[in-house]
């Protein structure tokens, strides 16, 4: 019998037992948002690809940004009480929620808009410093501030066959709300393998450059070269030698619920931070 998902997961979290609490809190909170959010409507294909002509990607236009930032903002605080209460929060993450939720709901709406606009323009500078003036938890609101912007993207627009095959989008950078990949993934295709990028930030997918740096464009090969830990063998690093990031990278196809989950890898992220390389395009940071 073929194994389902949470058959494949299970049989890795038994494998790799120290990521279980990991597991647990990633997982609770992602049903958590999906139970209460829904996706927004986004325009036709024919918009969407008129819209992507000069390169910007969707959530990053004005009229597509507003609609995402009021319903994060409708969402947040309800989302923030529902987490101080997971069972899977430690407990020092159940106060942040608690204090984070207090203070959100006494921001005036327009001030917060300000603060989710921010983040999603990854104004990593003015973020920060609004969450220290107001003591809160930055890990703690840019992950479920962009659960939420990933559950309000539809399904449709997540999967690389429209990026590929319709839009013609090959960008480094995300064609729905234009953040740096966070994975990648080799399929197998006719001629050899293709490079898929994975967005950490709303879970979309789509066709780049088989060769190269993902992050700085860098093309000599001499300048790249590739990690691949022992234990991991479907997953490796790509590391640039001149901008000194690395990409974890996905070698296989089937288990990707697994491996394209950025938490199922950090050990792979303590063999990179171990190497002095950079980790780019995580919605953890800036």
């Amino acid at each position: 019998m073929k194994k389902n998902q949470e058959e494949h997961l299970e049989e890795y979290l038994a494998e790799h037992s120290f990521l279980r609490e990991t597991a647990e809190l990633h997982l609770a909170m992602e049903k958590m948002v999906h139970s209460l959010v829904r996706p927004l409507r986004f325009p036709g294909e024919e918009e969407v690809k008129e819209r992507l002509s000069k390169g910007v990607p969707l959530l990053q236009q004005e009229d597509l940004q507003k609609k995402a930032l009021e319903a994060i903002a409708r969402h947040l605080p309800k989302l923030l009480g529902e987490a101080g209460n997971l069972p899977a929060a430690p407990m020092p993450l159940k106060a942040s929620a608690k204090a984070m939720q207090a203070c959100i709901e006494a921001l005036p709406k327009e001030d917060l808009l300000d603060f989710l606009g921010m983040v999603i323009r990854q104004e990593g500078k003015e973020a920060r410093a609004f969450m220290e003036v107001q003591q809160l938890n930055a890990a703690l609101a840019r992950s479920l501030i962009w659960q939420i912007a990933e559950r309000l993207v539809p399904a449709k627009w997540k999967s690389s066959d429209f990026w590929e095959h319709e839009a013609g989008w090959e960008r480094n950078y995300c064609p729905v709300c234009g953040r740096r990949p966070l994975l990648a993934q080799l399929r197998k295709e006719m001629e050899g393998r293709s490079r898929y990028l994975f967005c950490g930030g709303c879970g979309t997918m789509w066709r780049y450059a088989r060769m190269g740096c993902a992050y700085c464009g860098n093309e000599d090969l001499n300048k790249m070269h590739i990690l691949e830990p022992e234990g991991a063998s479907v997953m490796r690093l790509d590391v640039c030698d001149k901008c000194h990031a690395y990409l974890k990278t996905y070698g296989e196809e089937g288990e990707e619920e697994i491996y394209l989950r950025d938490w199922a890898t950090v050990h792979l992220d303590l063999l990179g931070e171990e190497k002095g390389l950079l980790k780019k395009g995580s919605p953890m940071l800036e």
